[in-house]
């Protein structure tokens, strides 16, 4: 695993504020805890093919039923008991696959795990819940509706606390910031928001609806996190200078509503922006700026684009309109089936519960993330015109969202590389999204990183470079074909339909300041390794 050291998301916070800061912060920095270790990776059932093939039909029944098409009587509402007795076939043939010998069980082994060790894990889990629950972390604007402030608009972060109670005293860390919580800045449960941001413009909603919605939707999505959302997790806890001591573990949501007003802006300035350099070239001159090894979303907190004018600028203010039905689909039900998958241990046969029941449930949530209109918590952009500037960041997120290492890449990693005929550079590894966008007679190239556009491809890294990555995360040294080849295994194995964006999908642009109109094209999705050198 990288270095846990986690940099700060959001633009309020003093670049040099150190981490876990303050008494609960920097006692839970300091604590190990012994506990039964989270599913994190997501399940792979392509190893098993017989289920594999089960979730899938079931899937493909279920939206089948739900689609507008599918002559479901518009006076029967849509539940999982209404749709239970037309699932019931392909539910019973999953459930009877399932048994402990061939379905991933959870582990019931505890593990040692230090508080700073499972910081990371937990950011990753969260972030890859949601695309909105990722911008919500990051900090979006929203319009307030307050005592304090009557339709005032602010930069409103979601506060994921974890905290440790042993007997009656708690502990308490923003994941986030490693600091300790500030409960003043917290919004109270009944004041209203409105979200602005982008595409996740959405109606008045109070805080405690938001959070509600937010967290039932990690508990589908990541169900490991279920247990720390809710009664919390047992654990035993040595702290210094403390025996082992039996407390539990939870993780709680809120909102906060930050000093800083208007939306967040990147770290990086206009001329700060990732080098596009392969190396540095005899007699350059390094970039200053480094980038702390571990796991962080830092590439994520600049979703917004630079400046208000900017989200406009170019290709990224027209509309694209995804236009090969099959692709679509087949975005559609592989992201169902990655979440039922996320269920198959609770699925196992227990006296304890009717599983047919809890198929169900899964399967009803599931298919409800991808059908119906659009709103918070939905995957329906591909069924309609969006703005190329609201594409690129949901594109980033399913890519993202395919594996801890993918997101760990994208965020940048501490490492030193080894071009052939070349010496050793030090600095900070980047995967390098590019997603690019073609007609007839145009083409361009946008950075999903920043979401700038790009006057070329960057020069990447060498495939026979060797990559020696900080505190051997997945065994070093490696080359760039062998990252390469670690990034294609997990996109083609949890998020197929962007694996198959390498090969390109038709999409149609509708170009508003131009005379041709809608103009049909090609969106293909690109990656490449890059050194960001530091002294």
């Amino acid at each position: 695993m990288v270095s846990s050291a986690v940099r700060s998301l959001t633009p309020w916070l003093q670049a040099d504020t150190a981490p876990l800061q303050g008494s609960t912060a920097a006692t839970l920095g300091n604590t190990v805890c012994r506990m039964a270790p989270l599913a994190i990776e997501r399940p792979s059932i392509g190893q098993m093919p017989a289920i594999a093939a089960a979730v899938k039909q079931l899937v493909a029944q279920s939206l089948r039923l739900r689609s507008p098409l599918g002559g479901w009587p518009t006076d029967l509402p849509q539940t999982p008991e209404s749709l239970a007795p037309y699932l019931a076939e392909e539910t019973g043939e999953l459930l009877d696959l399932l048994i402990p010998s061939t379905a991933p069980a959870p582990s019931s082994t505890s593990t040692l795990i230090p508080i700073p060790t499972l910081v990371p894990h937990l950011l990753w889990m969260l972030a890859s819940s949601g695309y909105e629950v990722m911008r919500l972390i990051e900090g979006v604007q929203a319009r307030i509706f307050s005592p304090s402030s009557q339709g005032g608009i602010h930069v409103v972060r979601l506060v994921p606390v974890l905290t440790l109670t042993v007997e009656e005293t708690s502990y308490a860390l923003d994941l986030v910031t490693q600091t300790d919580p500030l409960p003043p800045l917290y919004l109270t449960e009944a004041t209203a928001v409105q979200l602005l941001d982008n595409d996740l413009a959405s109606q008045t909603v109070s805080c405690g609806d938001l959070l509600a919605q937010t967290a039932e939707q990690i508990g589908y999505t990541q169900p490991g996190l279920s247990a720390l959302l809710g009664d919390g997790c047992e654990a035993d806890a040595l702290r210094p200078f403390q025996p082992w001591q039996t407390g539990t573990l939870h993780l709680h949501l809120h909102l906060a509503k930050m000093e800083a007003q208007g939306p967040p802006q990147p770290h990086a300035g206009h001329n700060e922006a990732m080098p596009d350099a392969l190396y540095l070239p005899p007699g350059g001159k390094p970039s200053t700026g480094s980038t702390a090894s571990g796991f962080t979303l830092d590439d994520f907190a600049s979703t917004l684009v630079d400046g208000p004018d900017s989200a406009t600028a170019g290709v990224l203010g027209d509309w694209l309109t995804f236009t090969d039905e099959r692709w679509i689909q087949i975005f559609l039900s592989t992201y169902v089936e990655q979440v039922v998958a996320q269920h198959l241990p609770q699925m196992l046969p227990s006296p304890q519960g009717d599983q047919e029941a809890l198929c169900n449930r899964v399967t009803y949530a599931a298919t409800n993330l991808v059908q119906g209109a659009s709103g918070l918590f939905k995957h329906t952009f591909v069924h309609e015109p969006v703005l190329v500037a609201d594409v690129w960041p949901r594109l980033r997120w399913h890519l993202a969202q395919s594996s801890e290492r993918v997101m760990q890449l994208m965020g940048g990693v501490s490492a030193q590389v080894l071009p052939p005929g070349l010496s050793w550079q030090q600095g900070s590894l980047y995967l390098r999204p590019l997603l690019q966008l073609a007609t007839s007679n145009r083409s361009w190239i946008v950075d999903l990183s920043r979401g700038r556009l790009l006057p070329t491809t960057p020069q990447a890294l060498p495939a026979e470079a060797v990559v020696d990555v900080a505190d051997d995360p997945w065994g070093s040294p490696l080359t760039v074909a062998d990252l390469n080849a670690l990034v294609d295994c997990d996109l083609s194995t949890h998020s197929p339909a962007i694996a198959a964006l390498g090969q390109g999908t038709p999409i149609n642009l509708h170009r508003l300041d131009a005379e041709a109109g809608c103009q049909a094209g090609i969106l293909t999705l690109d990656w490449c390794f890059t050194l960001q050198t530091t002294l």
